[in-house]
């Protein structure tokens, strides 16, 4: 299906990708360099590198497959996603920089104590280690449909060129091949929309404005609680679920650490939330035009299409572009699943080194030292997460959906610890966390297997209000009895 200027592309677009992550992670000396870049980067870049970690090779085909069997009620996301990104900017990311944290497990070990920290530590590198490598999965998936190669080779190669250059770099080469990879996906994102734009032109005679009305629809005001997207769960659950997996997550966390100050870190964020409303209509748009594209003007090859709907952007891509232009825009999706990949690999091996190897073997400083580790366990981590994906590519589309919301189970209790650390300085215990964080997960879980077992009574996005509420509410229990200078510090108010 390929051809050789398609994949004279895609050769160009790896080389680029290691020159940029040789150039620009060249001089690390320790391991504080390499996994906060020297507290150097500019905003501007971080904002881009979030960016580009959370949108996953499945973001970039689902929205569109989203928009494409729907509508564009997704977009409510978007004010949510916005107002929990705020909460971010002024809460925590000045109180991590406060505490001169490297991880942010670290802070909960100041506030309350080693079994906090421990716990928050193993949950974040459960859950994310199998989130990360189904979405890698997903990735090699949709590559292995629309090149013909064969399903293990593409997760080595998303693999192999990202843990190179993170190994050699550090979190320098991750942020600045994150930029590379952004605009590129961006870059075939509107290419693909130009086109179908251009298609449709060519067709000034039919009603695409009647036929596509219902599929503009942004606003659902239903309160029913299994519907994921609706005005309800985007204004409640939008703002937590993202004061979580920004604010708790290593995986985004880690590069709004490596600005020169809170003030750097905190503007990264909020700008990426900003940047990110265009960016999502985009791919809206991309979906409706797809559907237009199908059943309004081609109708006839409507019949060829595959029936998952995240699969339709990526068929449209193999079988409608252009030869070179396809694959540009197949980069793009190698570029949107190496800027997840790089950024998990990254997080997961600081946790494991910060947080777990130091702890259980303490001594002096070694520069030299904990750089190699800390090599050492990028790597790792990236094995690690070849093998996860391998592995989820023999199982069912059902475990599949369910490592998708792999993350949302332990967010909640993540959640909870923080926020009880960072809003109060009486409440919380060391040994109350863990228990309010094991509940929490219970909690979850129950809803998830039990609640929802016959069939969806309560969608997704509320697992984390409901994981928040439980830990938060068990936590508060429990009075805070530390009285280290350290303790203090961390618990001190906003202000």
């Amino acid at each position: 299906m390929f051809g050789p200027l398609d994949y004279a592309v895609l050769a160009g677009y790896f080389l680029l990708c290691a020159a940029v992550g040789w150039w620009t992670g060249r001089g690390q000396r320790n391991a504080g360099e390499f996994f906060k870049g020297g507290g150097a980067m500019p905003t501007w870049a971080v904002c881009l590198s979030i960016l580009a970690s959370e949108t996953s090779a499945l973001t970039f085909c689902a929205v569109p497959g989203l928009a494409y069997a729907g509508n564009h009620t997704y977009f409510q996301f978007v004010v949510g996603n916005l107002a929990g990104r705020l909460l971010v900017a002024f809460l925590f990311i000045p109180a991590f920089y406060t505490a001169g944290v490297t991880s942010v497990y670290e802070y909960l070990g100041l506030r309350f104590g080693p079994a906090t920290r421990g716990v928050a530590s193993a949950l974040f590198l459960g859950t994310r280690i199998l989130a990360s490598g189904v979405r890698l999965t997903v990735a090699a998936i949709i590559v292995q449909a629309v090149t013909g190669w064969d399903f293990s080779l593409c997760v080595v190669a998303f693999t192999a060129v990202t843990v190179a250059y993170s190994v050699y770099g550090g979190i320098r080469s991750i942020i600045w091949t994150d930029v590379l990879q952004f605009f590129l996906f961006i870059g075939g994102a509107l290419l693909a929309e130009a086109l179908l734009l251009q298609e449709s032109s060519r067709f000034p005679g039919l009603p695409l404005d009647l036929a596509l009305r219902d599929k503009l629809e942004t606003i659902d005001p239903s309160m029913s609680l299994a519907k994921t997207y609706t005005l309800l769960t985007a204004s409640l659950c939008g703002p937590i679920l993202t004061f979580a997996t920004h604010g708790t997550d290593q995986d985004l966390v880690q590069r709004m650490l490596t600005c020169k100050g809170s003030r750097q870190g905190s503007r990264s964020v909020v700008f990426s939330g900003i940047i990110s409303i265009p960016m999502v209509l985009l791919f809206l748009s991309i979906g409706t035009h797809l559907y237009a594209y199908y059943h309004v003007l081609h109708p006839a090859l409507a019949a060829a299409l595959p029936e998952r709907q995240d699969q339709i952007f990526p068929h449209f891509i193999v079988h409608e572009l252009p030869i070179g232009i396809r694959g540009l825009v197949i980069a793009a999706v190698f570029a949107a699943a190496m800027s997840t990949t790089s950024s998990a690999i990254g997080a997961l091996a600081l946790v494991a080194v910060v947080d777990v190897a130091k702890r259980l073997r303490p001594g002096p400083e070694d520069p030299a030292r904990d750089l190699r580790l800390s090599r050492v366990m990028t790597a790792v981590m990236g094995a690690l997460l070849i093998a996860v994906a391998i592995g989820f590519g023999r199982v069912s589309k059902s475990l599949l959906d369910l490592g998708l919301e792999v993350m949302t189970y332990a967010y909640g209790a993540l959640l909870g610890a923080f926020v009880l650390g960072r809003l109060t300085t009486a409440r919380g215990s060391d040994r109350g966390n863990v228990l309010a964080m094991l509940l929490s997960v219970a909690a979850v879980l129950a809803v998830k297997f039990g609640v929802n077992r016959e069939k969806v009574v309560v969608a997704w996005p509320w697992f984390t209000v409901i994981g928040f509420a439980v830990a938060a509410g068990i936590g508060a229990l429990f009075p805070t009895r530390a009285t280290s200078s350290a303790s203090r510090s961390a618990s001190a108010p906003p202000r």
